[in-house]
């Protein structure tokens, strides 16, 4: 039976998952506007392995959001994963924040997925996916105004998945569906586990976040 721990801290929701087998059996995350995600992570990794009555030894895998995302967020979030993993020897598989935001959500056939996470003010980090999740385009930052979508008025436009309500402010085209949700590591159970039976593994070593703009304070 494998277990793979599974962190996400790319934005204000810090998060954590265990995937036992095929299935997350335990999630546990709370969103914080000052990213005090150093204090609950460790927190609520000793709960979750607590609950199972499982220990850090028992894990097969590790799996962490590498980005894009809050700085101070990912940081955090890999610092952990990593100091998990270093004495035990233990695999780390990094995933796109995106995807797993995207991954809230189940397109139709042929659906297209615009995920979008908040930075700050009108910034979002954006990826285009597919119906099957594939990524379409590498992640970028995007300023968003009531003008960036007025190119899908007229054509078939992607759902929009994010993780604020404040989209909705912006965007006022009908022809556009919008789903909210919360960048988190309970959507993280099918990539991660897909990852480490293809043994998709990090260079614990070298594994950095996925910075896409120059970092600053949070």
């Amino acid at each position: 039976m494998s277990y793979i721990l599974n962190l996400e801290t790319s934005s204000k929701n810090c998060s954590v998952s265990l995937l036992k087998g095929e299935k997350i059996v335990n999630t546990i995350e709370q969103e914080d506007d000052n990213y005090r995600h150093s204090e609950l992570l460790t927190s609520f990794i000793d709960q979750i392995l607590s609950k199972e009555k499982i220990s850090i030894e028992n894990l097969s895998a590790v799996s962490v959001s590498k980005g894009p995302g809050s700085f101070t967020g990912l940081r955090i979030g890999l610092s952990v994963a990593k100091g998990l993993c270093f004495p035990h020897n233990i695999p780390i598989i990094g995933i796109n924040s995106l995807k797993i935001l995207a991954l809230s959500y189940t397109p139709e056939k042929d659906e297209h997925i615009l995920s979008l996470i908040h930075d700050k003010n009108d910034s979002f980090y954006s990826m285009l996916l597919d119906s099957n999740y594939n990524e379409m385009g590498k992640p970028s930052v995007v300023l968003i105004d009531e003008n960036f979508f007025t190119k899908y008025e007229k054509t078939n436009p992607p759902v929009i998945v994010c993780n604020t309500k404040s989209i909705k402010e912006i965007i006022n085209f009908k022809s556009i569906k919008i789903h909210i949700n919360s960048v988190s590591a309970k959507h993280m159970g099918n990539i991660s586990k897909e990852n480490f039976d293809k043994k998709n593994f990090e260079d614990l070593a070298y594994f950095e976040p996925m910075y896409i703009k120059k970092p600053y304070v949070d």
